[in-house]
Parts: structure tokens; C-alpha cells; sequence
């Protein structure tokens, strides 16, 4: 039994308190066999004194384990093991293969030659950016920075024994309704979208109605127009799903709206703070890119995936919002407002189109989980969201203002890019100087910055050019690390 008594780990930094620590322990052995039904477990009084925890923790525990049913307690004998408590009956089997036995294809050998994902570059960062000290990462929210107390308000009330129907129950390919009710009268008007139920379709975040958007009018005679550089998962679906796909540069006025369009069926733009330059689309590109749809009978792609968290008071209306607009697809998202972990989004579009993308994300998933879009539409209605905005907005436009001007002071030699009412920015160096490596050179520095090179159709266009948000890092660390960010580069260009 001293398999028990192996130390528990006792620093605040745990994540899960002794009492649960313990359960873990003992329930874990119990499934490995290693704790037998009918096996008498220790006295609350030895295990306490053996672990250095208190009587009332062990008692805590062992209660939990009961009403778990995975142990029991007996009359002045004490706690036993369940007797229906089992062990996994099937252990880890053991390599079979024989010298000289014939080899078969692998899983990976036979998949489909077009079927090949892990091919395409996107934008990878370390998992442990958040505790780096500079983490100027792109789009992600600052953790300290999310409403925690309203979010666990939201939830006790959504879980309550009333709702748990509600909260349980398989939607089918259905959505809930208080979302999709939040979404169509709080969010999309600020948008200047106005939608009816049907032309709504929550989303497993922004990337599935892309994926999904992407599978409905994909193949292998359809071409499809992106920005260059644009938003490399996007582009790798594309990829999969398109026989052409039509790389279309940038000005200062956005995508770049040119007879190349004639000979596409789509287009996909980020035309409110463009992915990843952050140059906001004019209102006169807007409305040269709707005449190019009409007239060429062209679908627009609109991933709206910044607009709640714009401080720009005066930002452009979405292109959905257009009076003829049955030709947008319009996605939005709630990552960037509220957690990118709760990968909720929604699609508007029309109603045959809402039918088709909820057939098929129902082959998919059926819907994201209920728990997830009752919570969500708790915290919209009583106004949780509209407050949360306000602040981001309010301290995303401090942030912008250090950095814009850090960067001009520690970069006098770059051309600085971002769109006002955003959080990012593109920095460009002389041609002559090539940035291969910097990212990584800087992460050692504790430094975080987006790789910028998969947002390229060509790769080496982006070797004088790198990318920081500032989403993620607080207003005070913001100078302190872009000046250490120009020491970094003055010596990587001297040593690279």
C-alpha cells in the first residue's frame, strides 16, 4: 500500500487541490489493476500522516470515492475497494512483428495522395507563450484579462437542474436558439448585418465555416481569389478544396480588385483589418469589389474576425451589410472578444445556403456542444459582452498607441503597418536584410512573435518582414520589450 504515499504535490501552482489529488491517485490505481476490488485502502489517520495532509482531506476524499462508487466503507473495518470496481482488462499489447514477416502499408501510405494536410505551413507558436515575458502573439487574448467571475455567473445559471435538459441534450443538427437570438439582435447589427434565424448557423469558431464554406462550393473546375498575403489556414483549405486558387496582392486601400476576379467563382477577403497587414479595406475598394461580384456573378467570402474588439468608433460597416448582398458570405467570430478556447463562430448567409453548411457540419459534428452556446448567449444577454468590448476597446487602443509608438522609435529605418482600431503590426525592413531565423532568435530572448512567412503564397517575399500583436501583452511591457526586440535584431543582423 505505500503507493499511496508517494508525496502529493503541495505548491500553489497545482492546479487541482489535495483532496482531488488523492482521489486521482486512487482511482487511477484502481483501473490499473494495481488496487483490487475488496483491497482495504489506508485508515484516514495513516494516510494523513503519511501524505502530511490533513484527517478531514483524506476523509473528503475517500467520501468522493464513494459517491463515485469506487470505494466502500464497511462497519468498524473501514474503506475497502468496491467490489464492482474493475481494472482495464486490456493491457498494452506487445509488438507482434517477426523477422522477416511480410510488411503491409502503413495507414499513412494509404491514404488518399490528395489527402496530405500536414504539407501546408500555417502559424505555429510555443504553448507556453502566455508565460514568456514579451508575448507579442497575434489575435490571442490576455488571460488576465478575461471576466472569469461573470463567465462562472453565466455558467451556475445555465447548469442549474432546470436547464439541464437543455444543457444535455443532442441538438441534432440544430442550434440553440438563445444564441442564435443574441447573435442576430447584439452582435450583427453592429455590424449593420440584419439576419433572420435562418440565415445563421453557429460555427465550431471562424476556421469551421470556412472548412465548411470552403467543401459547399470547392472543386476541382472552381477557382477561388485570395489576399496575398492572406490567412494561411484559409488558404491551405482552399487548397484542398479548389482546383486554382488566385493569389492577389495589397495596396494601401486592400485587396486589389482587378480583372483577375473575372475568372474566379470566389473570393475570400479580411477587408476590416486585413490578415495579416492590418490595412483596413476603403470604403471605395468596398464598393468596387460588390461591382466585381455582380457583374461577374462572383461569391465574396467575408471573415469579419476582429470587428467586436475595433476601438475605430468610425470603422466601415461589413461588406454583408451591403443592400445587395445575397452574394456575401459573412463569418464572425467570438474568439476575439471572448476566448479563442470556446471556439464558437457563425456563418450568415442565405437560407439555402444555411440549410446546405447545416447538413454539413451535422456530418461533421452535428453542433457545437450545448454548454458552450448557452453559456455564451447567458453572458451576451445580460450585457457581460457589451461591458467586456468596451474594455478591450478602451485598453487595446492604449496598447496600440505604446506600440505605434515604440516601434517608430525603435525601428526608424522600417515601414510600420496597422490599421487603425487594431492590435496588430506588420513591420518591414530595408529589402537588403533578411529576417530568416529572427523569430525563433527572439524567442530565446523570451520575445514572441508571429512567423509571418505561411501567410505568403511566396515564402521568400516575407524575408524582411515580421509581425507582433499586441492583444496579449499589458501596456507596460509593451516598450520594454519592442526595444529589446531591436537589440535582438541589431545583433541577429550582425551575428546571424
Amino acid at each position: 500500500m505505500s503507493i499511496l504515499f508517494s508525496p502529493l504535490d503541495k505548491t500553489s501552482s497545482s492546479k487541482i487541490n489535495l483532496r482531488d489529488q488523492l482521489c486521482a491517485r486512487i482511482s487511477y490505481y484502481i483501473t490499473q489493476g494495481l488496487l483490487e476490488p475488496g483491497m482495504r485502502l489506508p485508515s484516514c489517520r495513516k494516510a494523513s500522516l503519511q501524505l502530511g495532509i490533513s484527517r478531514n482531506t483524506v476523509v473528503s476524499a475517500y467520501q468522493n470515492l464513494i459517491y463515485d462508487g469506487m470505494v466502500e466503507s464497511r462497519e468498524r473495518s473501514g474503506y475497502f475497494v468496491h467490489q464492482t470496481a474493475r481494472a482495464n482488462p486490456y493491457p498494452q499489447p506487445q509488438s507482434s512483428a517477426k523477422p522477416g514477416s511480410i510488411k503491409y502499408l502503413s495507414l499513412f501510405e494509404r491514404l488518399s495522395p490528395s489527402a496530405r494536410p500536414s504539407i501546408y505551413d500555417t502559424v505555429l507558436r510555443p504553448t507556453d507563450w502566455a508565460s514568456q515575458p514579451y508575448p507579442f502573439v497575434c489575435n490571442q487574448m490576455d488571460a488576465a484579462r478575461f471576466p472569469l467571475a461573470d463567465w462562472r455567473k453565466c455558467s451556475f445559471q445555465v447548469l442549474n437542474r432546470s436547464q439541464t435538459a437543455a444543457v444535455t441534450s443532442d441538438y441534432l443538427y440544430g442550434d440553440c436558439e438563445e444564441l442564435v437570438a443574441q447573435i442576430r439582435n447584439r452582435l450583427l447589427p453592429r455590424r449593420g448585418i440584419y439576419a433572420n434565424e435562418d440565415e445563421i448557423l453557429i460555427t465550431a469558431g471562424a476556421q469551421q465555416a470556412i472548412y465548411i464554406t470552403a467543401m459547399l462550393f470547392g472543386g476541382p473546375d472552381r477557382k477561388i481569389a485570395c489576399e496575398d498575403p492572406c490567412y494561411p489556414d484559409a488558404r491551405n483549405i482552399f487548397h484542398l478544396f479548389f482546383g486554382g486558387i488566385e493569389a492577389i496582392e495589397l495596396d494601401n486601400q486592400g485587396l486589389i480588385c482587378d480583372e483577375r476576379l473575372s475568372g474566379c467563382n470566389l473570393v475570400y477577403v479580411t477587408p476590416n483589418h486585413q490578415y495579416p497587414t492590418a490595412v483596413r479595406m476603403s470604403k471605395a475598394r468596398r464598393a468596387e469589389l460588390h461591382a466585381q461580384a455582380e457583374r461577374h456573378n462572383l461569391i465574396i467570402i467575408e471573415d469579419d474576425y476582429d470587428c467586436e474588439t475595433d476601438f475605430d468608433p468610425l470603422n466601415e460597416p461589413a461588406l454583408k451589410s451591403h443592400a445587395q448582398s445575397d452574394h456575401v458570405i459573412y463569418i464572425g467570430t467570438l474568439s476575439k472578444s471572448l476566448s479563442p478556447g470556446l471556439r464558437l463562430g457563425y456563418v450568415v448567409g442565405t437560407p439555402d445556403f444555411i440549410r446546405e453548411a447545416r447538413a454539413m457540419r451535422g456530418m461533421m459534428i452535428r453542433h457545437p456542444p450545448p454548454i458552450m452556446q448557452l453559456t455564451s448567449a447567458q453572458f451576451i444577454r445580460l450585457g457581460h459582452h457589451d461591458a467586456l468590448i468596451s474594455r478591450l476597446q478602451g485598453i487595446y487602443e492604449r496598447r496600440w498607441y505604446t506600440a505605434n509608438a515604440a516601434l517608430h522609435e525603435h525601428f526608424p529605418d522600417a515601414d510600420i503597418t496597422s490599421g487603425w482600431g487594431g492590435t496588430n503590426f506588420l513591420v518591414t525592413l530595408p529589402d537588403t536584410v533578411d529576417l530568416t531565423g529572427f523569430t525563433e532568435r527572439a524567442l530565446q530572448s523570451g520575445v514572441v512573435i508571429d512567423h509571418i512567412k505561411p501567410c505568403y503564397m511566396r515564402p521568400e517575399e516575407s524575408h524582411n518582414k515580421f509581425r507582433l500583436g499586441v492583444s496579449a501583452i499589458g501596456t507596460k511591457k509593451i516598450t520594454a520589450g519592442i526595444a529589446k526586440l531591436r537589440a535582438i535584431y541589431d545583433d541577429f543582423i550582425v551575428q546571424p
